[in-house]
């Protein structure tokens, strides 16, 4: 008896053990969602942090003064699969933006439901006037072969604005095969998304302009580079010309005398895109007063005169140095231009002819051409990091040197293989050097510098300088703290033109290559106007985890049988395992009661 009573003793104790614990855990949980509705955070378990959204984007959600509504057309019943894993991700992104902002609001919107022929060619028209396109889809139906429409796109409203997002990214037609298009839209989404609500909602408030007036590269040469970074600022074109009032805000004093003061720049960034016609002395001096204004610098500079059209066109091209009268400014900012020219074994081939012709036409070849390296990019910093290979054209090198102070930081951005041979000029070079075979002797120079960062404070190089000019400007001497990029090839930002057609930047139309020279641009200008969040969105690397076609091919027998199998032995044996601990347990009580 006494027996019994200390058992159902120990029962009830280990009963009021058991409810204790359930109670500071259901405690626990209503404490946890107390203190969540007041502190939040999210958790993202993925290796590469696919659902974190980027520093810049928080910030972005969290300055919105007004809601932005977004309409999502990629929905419905007939979305291909590839299409509704991009339309969930879609709504993933934008309910993480939710989390974050009150003010992101977004429909799924079906354009195809409950609409006849008629009024869906309406639809799409009046969606296609608003900038989104809609796709042919084709698929394969027991009566053949059914085409119908889809649309990979989203309105993004703010206020009276109305914004199109293409949510299948093709970079620019780089991309062709419908698998690439979907994984790279994946990868892109936030960066696109997140880039279409700056631009509606006018957070983007820098101002970068390209300079004109001394050769520099055409509108048409640089039409995709302004409108790459036409997505983030605001982009306009400048002539110099000797003119104040260009690249300076001006308020006039006195309408009578004319005096005016500089209130400050009229840009924050200007782009110069290989100048070829010398700088005058007093452009010169507007161009340094507007560095010791803060203004940023970006250069793509040419020391060498040497063109491929030429190379087509003679049978031998001098490469001359290009005097640009820029030397001295350069010197004070902390680099030098050097006048030669690099080749690399890692070069762009170019297409050059076999001398053969079929049915009356030139046969070509595709030649590594040695004076185009191609740069890959070593350097650990933010402008570099994760770039792909770039592309150039009779690129020359640059060296660091003493910027007058300690208070000017140099980071080499972009430098050339292990195997390089400088070339020195004046020289002479032809298409004769494509049917030579490289001597290996010869390019012995590792990594030589071709792009550089200069940031810090700079000296003026007009500080001891006296006159009327500099009376009339007012002399500024030490700028604050400002930054530059130079770049030793002036063709590293244009683009190529085909017939009727402006290739992409970065692209190369004969090896048909795209190379991140828009990327590489765009880095650049997002941190010379201190947007360095930015580059978090666009280099964020997402591993899209794929099957293997050919496992799926060899092994999908095995695979289907192990997936029906598994989970059913699984079920048996949690059952073999329940029913032997129920018959013990109830062997042992019945035991106990007897």
């Amino acid at each position: 008896m006494k027996k019994k009573q200390e058992q159902q003793n120990k029962i009830l104790n280990i009963k009021k053990e058991n409810w204790k614990q359930f109670t500071l855990i259901l405690l626990a949980i209503i404490a946890i969602n107390i203190i969540s509705g007041f502190v939040f955070h999210r958790f993202d378990l993925t290796k590469e942090k696919r659902f974190t959204l980027s520093a810049s984007t928080k910030n972005m959600l969290k300055n919105l003064d007004d809601v932005v509504y977004v309409k999502v057309y990629l929905y419905g019943k007939n979305l291909p699969a590839d299409f509704q894993e991009l339309s969930l991700k879609t709504r993933e992104l934008l309910d993480e933006m939710r989390a974050y902002s009150d003010n992101i609001e977004y429909e799924f919107i079906d354009p195809t439901k409950g609409k006849s022929g008629a009024e869906l060619k309406a639809i799409y028209g009046e969606l296609y006037q608003k900038g989104l396109r809609p796709q042919a889809i084709q698929s394969m139906e027991s009566d053949g072969v059914s085409t119908h429409y889809i649309v990979p796109g989203a309105l993004v409203c703010y206020q009276s604005f109305e914004v199109p997002v293409q949510l299948a990214d093709a970079d620019e037609g780089l991309l062709t095969q419908r698998e690439e298009i979907i994984n790279y839209s994946m990868e892109k989404l936030e960066y696109n998304m997140s880039n279409t609500i700056r631009r509606i909602t006018h957070q983007q408030n820098a101002k970068v302009a390209f300079l004109k007036g001394h050769g520099e590269l055409s509108n048409i040469d640089v039409f995709k580079a302004a409108v790459a970074i036409a997505q983030f600022y605001e982009v306009d074109s400048v002539i110099l010309d000797n003119k104040i009032s260009s690249i300076f805000d001006i308020e006039v004093k006195d309408s009578i005398s004319g005096d005016y003061r500089i209130k400050g720049n009229k840009y924050d960034l200007l782009i110069i895109a290989k100048p070829t016609i010398p700088f005058g002395d007093y452009e010169k001096y507007l161009l340094d007063q507007f560095v010791m204004r803060g203004g940023r610098l970006l250069w793509y500079v040419d020391p060498v005169m040497a063109e491929i059209d030429s190379m087509y066109n003679y049978p031998e091209m001098p490469c001359l140095p290009r005097d640009l009268n820029l030397d001295d400014m350069f010197f004070r900012y902390g680099v030098r231009f050097n006048t030669n020219l690099l080749q690399d074994l890692n070069a762009l081939a170019i297409p050059v002819s076999s001398g053969e012709q079929v049915a009356g036409q030139n046969q070509y070849k595709l030649i590594p051409f040695y004076y185009f390296p191609i740069i890959t990019p070593y350097a650990k910093h933010p402008i570099v990091n994760n770039l792909s290979l770039l592309r150039s054209e009779f690129i020359s090198s640059i060296d660091t040197i003493g910027a007058g102070n300690s208070g000017v930081k140099k980071t080499i951005l972009l430098t050339t293989s292990e195997n390089t041979k400088v070339v020195n000029t004046p020289a002479i070079i032809s298409l004769e050097v494509l049917k030579r075979r490289a001597d290996m002797l010869q390019f012995n120079k590792q990594y030589l510098p071709v792009s550089v960062l200069v940031e810090g404070t700079f000296h003026s190089l007009y500080t001891d300088l006296q006159g009327e000019h500099i009376k009339e400007l007012g002399l500024i001497s030490e700028s604050r703290p400002t930054k530059m990029v130079f770049v030793a090839d002036g063709d590293m930002i244009k683009n190529q033109l085909g017939d009727n057609f402006i290739y992409p930047l970065g692209y190369d139309r004969y090896t048909n290559t795209a190379f991140a020279n828009k990327n590489f641009l765009l880095n650049a200008v997002n941190y010379l106007c201190d947007d360095e969040e930015i580059l978090q969105v666009r280099s964020k690397d997402f591993k899209m985890r794929l099957l293997d076609k050919n496992k799926i091919l060899k092994q999908r027998t095995f695979w289907q049988c192990l997936n029906m199998i598994v989970p059913l032995l699984m079920i048996i044996l949690l059952g073999i395992g329940l029913y032997t601990t129920r018959n013990l347990t109830y062997k042992k009580k019945t035991n106990y009661e007897k």
